[in-house]
């Protein structure tokens, strides 16, 4: 009987563009941030705040459902995924990179109205909506967004948006900090919302935290936070995406340089840009908690890179717990999944990328079971992608970091761009060391053996 259904259906299962949703897909990951941020938020006083950061393809997404699914019946858990808001919402991905702390604000509002009147059957009054709308309108004008302050529907906007909350019957009629709900349910764009009309992320004139109309727009979104955990219950609201800021200045700008999104009233995890770590920089973000970044499992031996690490253990159980209900037993043999692991460099997000790709080749040739020679063809794509750019200084700079026995950062401009793209990575076990992409060792990057002279 033909293992192309199997295939077809190990293609579906291993997006990489989708987060494991699923509580039993996701293996549990050494070093996870996920115990410490659950102690932060379950301390009894002050608001806690948490600041994630972490590269690009860790998983922290997986993570940070993990924390918001353990949550659900502690808060009322509002998750915004901010990457996937101006993808799909406001159809414009690479505005992101240049939102500005108000509006990551105004969006939060509008997250926690849409769920707060959906989850928990909670009406605003029309006068707060409406001042944050005014809010809004005013800032756009202000930055240059807008010409003039347009009237908006801030209740009708807010169906726009995608999100995650928490699932619950009702709980307004609860005691505060209550618990409030079982689970996350998604909340789609509404059909008759329209379509997105605000510009985000054009703004031409930045404005301080003091500026009386960014305070005043800060004000309104805390009003619905006080009204919410007042009558119903404490809110947790996760955001999402701002980890792929790519410029240090914008990362600097949106967490450093203001405290705007750390004074939500609210319990708070925010994941950062991977940026702010750059010369230490994190140190000096006020308001927030920071917990270890979560990076690049280590699937490489720190003593001796070139053999397997610990990490390659937690890749194989990924795989093993998207396909347990599959009866898909060998399809993938075990000394191939490790290798799959070992050059994915410990980014979960390319090791399901090796997942995909195989089963699209085994598909074509309608094999049973995977072979050596389809896994070289996956890595050996990849290898060709992941070098593509990279000129004769990358490469003596990823030598370098190879032949340091301690995989310590350079002090090197260059060294921030490999991070950002992929080509260096960091690890953690221990202080944080680094390594250039394992693809990138197979034929471009020379690494001496260790204890090698030559």
């Amino acid at each position: 009987m033909s293992r192309r259904p199997l295939w077809e259906l190990l293609f579906q299962r291993f997006d990489p563009e989708q987060p494991a949703e699923l509580p039993e897909w996701r293996a549990h990951r050494p070093l996870s941030p996920a115990d410490a941020i659950g102690k932060a938020l379950d301390r009894p006083f002050g608001i806690p705040r948490v600041l994630l950061t972490g590269t690009v393809g860790t998983g922290k997404t997986t993570e940070l459902l993990r924390i918001a699914q353990a949550r659900a019946h502690k808060e009322f858990v509002v998750f915004l995924n901010l990457e996937r808001h101006f993808h799909e919402v406001v159809g414009d991905p690479a505005a992101l990179q240049q939102v500005s702390p108000w509006e990551v604000c105004f969006l939060a509002g509008l997250a926690l109205l849409r769920s707060a009147e959906e989850r928990l059957s909670f009406a605003f009054p029309e006068n707060h909506l409406r001042d944050l709308g005014k809010a809004w309108a005013a800032l756009a004008k202000a930055s240059g967004e807008v010409e003039r302050e347009p009237e908006l529907d801030v209740a009708k906007l807010a169906k726009s948006m995608v999100l995650l909350a928490s699932s619950t019957a009702s709980a307004a009629s609860g005691p505060v900090g209550a618990a409030v709900g079982t689970s996350l349910s998604v909340l789609a764009s509404v059909a008759d919302a329209g379509k997105w009309s605000l510009p985000f992320g054009l703004e031409k004139r930045a404005l301080p935290d003091q500026d009386s109309q960014v305070q005043s727009l800060l004000r309104c979104v805390n009003v619905l936070v006080g009204l919410v955990q007042q009558r119903a219950s404490k809110v947790l609201l996760i955001i999402d995406g701002l980890d792929r800021i790519e410029d240090f200045d914008r990362a600097k700008s949106l967490l450093l340089d203001s405290q705007l999104i750390g004074q939500l009233a609210c319990r708070t995890v925010v994941c950062g840009p991977f940026a702010l770590r750059r010369d230490g920089a994190i140190v000096n973000v006020r308001g927030f908690s920071d917990v270890p970044p979560l990076v690049n499992v280590p699937v490489l031996s720190q003593a001796d890179p070139p053999k397997p690490g610990p990490g390659v253990s937690f890749l194989c159980d990924l795989y093993a717990r998207r396909v347990a209900d599959l009866g898909a037993e060998g399809l993938v043999p075990q000394p191939l999944l490790e290798r799959m692991a070992y050059y994915s460099g410990g980014r979960a997000r390319e090791f399901v990328v090796f997942i995909r790709r195989l089963s699209e080749f085994a598909w074509d040739e309608g094999t049973e079971v995977a072979t050596a020679a389809l896994v070289d063809r996956v890595l050996d794509e990849r290898r060709r992608r992941r070098e593509t750019g990279l000129h004769r200084g990358h490469i003596r700079l990823l030598e370098a970091v190879a032949a340091d026995p301690d995989h310590r950062l350079p002090e090197d401009e260059l060294a921030y761009k490999l991070l950002t793209y992929g080509a260096l990575l960091p690890y953690p076990n221990g202080s944080e060391w680094y390594y250039p992409h394992p693809l990138l060792t197979i034929n471009l990057v020379r690494v001496k053996p260790t204890g090698s002279s030559r």
